[in-house]
């Protein structure tokens, strides 16, 4: 038994007792009080609080809310007020009835309101005037009405709707006044108070209370002087103050500044202050009544209208700090992240991760913008699931995160990375990826060494270049200061070259490269380039050729030495015959260019220079990013007559694979096996094999980094071909390599 008493009461205990106590008070305390705001001879309030209370509390609180306001009504009307008991029974089951209904209209359409942004349903306005004052009130008042026209032997005088339409009116007035103003206190009473204290803490809003007060004192002064003209005009002065509260106040104070001002003009009209006309009859009542209604809803439009103008600011706001996409922040809300994050945690331990999904285009290519969209909407739960809860997560573009780990120690930054890795890695069922996805991770701390979060993303992104390149891709950074400024180091050099080759500025060397087994007819070399800083110092390619292949510049680079090699050639005609080997350097992301065979093409063309006096040099140690495109550009370029050697061979990436996969004419052979040849037998083994495979294949060899005559003995021996160093020839310019072309003797050993 009690046990099925508990279950039955648990809905009204778990109601705070102060919004019961609330309840009561105000029902009691505003009605007795809405008895002073009426005139001689009318039985009625001009204002009705109980109607807005009745519907305010039934939709903060439920239906529970009436079995404290229609006992508390009762008490007022039979108690208090000495009405009939069929006239307080029918005012109370009314306002019940009709704020029931009001209510279920109102929640059912809840969704449409909470689309507009709105603070509560009545503060969309067609919830409150539609459902709450026209049907709610017209249902009250018509019960109202029924019970008056019953319970009253004087309401004979007058006809069931007039009475109604009376009622009718008072009710509604009550709910769009105290309706919206309840239902704040009862449901979210903590966002009402601190709307007053917000508001009212300001301090143009203090001023604008002195002005309202100032106006309300000098218009009742004036109207008891009998200076009613200028009274009332002062008294108008009011509703043009209200207007700007509704265009400046929050929502929650306004609640409370429009009921207190409809108050203050109905007591100007009933006691004739300010210079208001007497009100002898209900209808000049009513006709006060219908001005209050019409200021109050024109003061609710402009705030709505106002409400709806911050939403709309704040959700552009949003949107130009959030990615429309996933939600999460962009650019702007992750540099406005880590900027906050060191004002407010200088001394803290952040650490701020750069995610990237490697192969997010290959992705989009296979599964479509559908399947990246849903593998984009997985790895953002994954993030949000495996992050803190104080870490600020952003995506930057299709398949790049960043997630900023605020006041985290170093080991729990590693514990979170590694999860975050593990779970980005994993396959997506959902769109249909059944293999792991490459993920890369360059973490940087943010530790205020820097001067803006831009530096530290940019320290992340060569992290994360650095990870691409690592079976587990995750690169920490140790002292981003440091990787900073080798970073705008590069930037500064990329600047340099760029203007450089734009400008025509590089210049071109050569280092000559000798036959040591036979007599080679013509002499042949290697082109070099060189670049001058700006004091004129003349720059190696290990200053600048970094730069160039961080910021994707060699392809330029490339094609500027062959345009300028082969016009080079073409200005010296008459000693090109005396040439045998002209060699070019090509990097691997020119190799993967699909225009670049025609290029040469075109560039062989236009200076008619012989193509099988040329030969491109294709640099192993950097990987080829396309075989298919590699083994067509060889292919073009055999087509054309010219020849292709692998440079650096034995230290790449590929090394033998490479000779299975494309067919080469000749092979330089990497100094580092060079060097110490006369000394290691390892290095001197590796030769040979290296000797023996090219001559198995047909290729020419080449020795780079001889340092002196002597060797070339050795290298012969071992089956090489060609040497190229300092001990033969060091680089110097193409056109001083070109003046003693004709009288160059060509020894056949050495």
């Amino acid at each position: 038994m009690q046990t099925n008493t508990a279950v039955l009461f648990r809905p009204y205990l778990n109601i705070p007792l102060w919004q019961w106590l609330f309840l009561i008070a105000t029902t009691l305390g505003l009605s007795a009080a809405s008895r002073l705001l009426t005139v001689s001879e009318v039985e009625f309030s001009a204002i009705w609080p109980a109607s807005g209370i009745f519907l305010g509390a039934v939709l903060a609180l439920g239906k529970r809310s009436l079995w404290v306001l229609l006992p508390s009504m009762l008490i007022w009307s039979i108690a208090l007020q000495k009405e009939p008991w069929l006239l307080a029974l029918t005012g109370a089951v009314g306002l019940a009835i009709g704020s029931c209904v009001a209510s279920y209209l109102i929640s059912s359409g809840k969704h449409s309101a909470a689309k507009q942004g709105t603070l509560s349903p009545l503060h969309y306005l067609p919830n409150l005037y539609f459902k709450g004052a026209i049907i709610g009130s017209g249902i009250s008042s018509l019960i109202g009405a029924a019970g008056y026209a019953l319970a009253v032997p004087t309401a004979t005088d007058f006809q069931l709707q007039n009475i109604w339409l009376v009622y009718w009116i008072l009710e509604a007035l009550g709910v769009i006044l105290f309706a919206p103003l309840f239902f704040l206190v009862l449901h979210r009473p903590q966002l009402s108070l601190q709307g007053l204290k917000k508001d009212f803490s300001r301090h143009r809003f203090m001023i604008w209370g002195s002005i309202v007060i100032l106006v309300i004192v000098a218009s009742v002064v004036l109207g008891q002087i009998g200076n009613n003209r200028y009274a009332h005009v002062l008294a108008l002065a009011l509703f043009p103050l209200v207007y700007w509260f509704a265009t400046e106040g929050s929502s929650p104070s306004l609640d409370f500044i429009i009921p207190s001002f409809a108050i203050i003009f109905v007591v100007f009209s009933i006691h004739q202050w300010a210079g208001r006309p007497p009100i002898d009859d209900i209808t000049d009542l009513l006709r006060v009544l219908l001005q209050v209604g019409i200021l109050v809803v024109m003061a609710q439009i402009v705030a709505n209208i106002n409400h709806q103008r911050h939403i709309l600011l704040e959700r552009f706001r949003r949107q130009a700090y959030q990615d429309y996409r996933t939600g999460l922040a962009n650019d702007r809300g992750l540099y406005e992240a880590i900027e906050n994050t060191l004002q407010q945690h200088h001394n803290g331990s952040h650490w701020l991760a750069y995610i990237s999904l490697t192969d997010m285009h290959i992705i989009k290519e296979l599964l479509a913008m559908d399947g990246a969209i849903t593998i984009e909407s997985v790895l953002t739960q994954q993030l949000q699931q495996f992050a803190h809860d104080n870490a600020v997560i952003a995506r930057l573009s299709e398949g790049r995160y960043v997630v900023l780990l605020p006041n985290v120690t170093k080991a729990q930054a590693c514990d979170t990375i590694q999860h975050i890795y593990h779970a980005l890695s994993r396959p997506v069922d959902e769109a249909g990826m059944s293999t792991d996805l490459r993920i890369a991770i360059g973490v940087t701390p943010v530790n205020g060494q820097l001067h803006s979060a831009q530096q530290y993303i940019s320290v992340a992104v060569q992290a994360l270049k650095q990870a691409q390149q690592k079976t587990v891709s995750i690169q920490w950074v140790a002292d981003p200061k440091a990787s900073a400024a080798n970073h705008y180091t590069l930037l500064h050099r990329f600047g340099l070259l760029k203007e450089a080759i734009e400008k025509n500025q590089l210049e071109l060397f050569a280092q000559e490269i000798r036959g040591i087994k036979k007599n080679h007819e013509g002499i042949s070399f290697e082109v070099l380039v060189r670049m001058r800083d700006e004091n004129k110092e003349l720059l190696s390619p290990a200053y600048f050729i970094p730069a160039a292949e961080a910021f994707g510049l060699m392809p330029a680079l490339d094609r500027w030495v062959i345009k300028h090699s082969l016009g080079f050639l073409a200005a010296n005609r008459k000693r090109l015959r005396h040439i045998q080997k002209c060699a070019i350097n090509l990097s691997g992301a020119s190799l993967s260019d699909p225009e670049l065979a025609n290029y040469i093409a075109r560039q062989l063309t236009n200076f008619s220079i012989p193509a099988h006096k040329i030969t491109f040099e294709i640099t192993e140690t950097e990987a080829i990013r396309s075989k298919q495109r590699a083994t067509e550009f060889i292919i073009a370029i055999h087509q054309l007559g010219c020849r292709v050697s692998l440079d650096d061979f034995g230290t790449g990436l590929a090394s033998f694979e490479y000779l299975r996969q494309f067919r080469f004419d000749e092979l330089k052979i990497d100094g580092v096996f060079i060097r110490q040849l006369a000394e290691n037998n390892v290095d001197e083994s590796i030769v040979n094999a290296i000797c023996q495979v090219a001559a198995t294949m047909q290729l020419k060899t080449v020795a780079e980094f001889v340092e002196d005559a002597e060797l070339c003995e050795k290298l012969a021996r071992l089956g090489v071909d060609y040497a190229q160093g300092y001990g033969i020839s060091k680089p110097k310019p193409l056109r001083e390599l070109f003046l003693n072309v004709e009288t160059a003797e060509v020894p056949a050993r050495y």
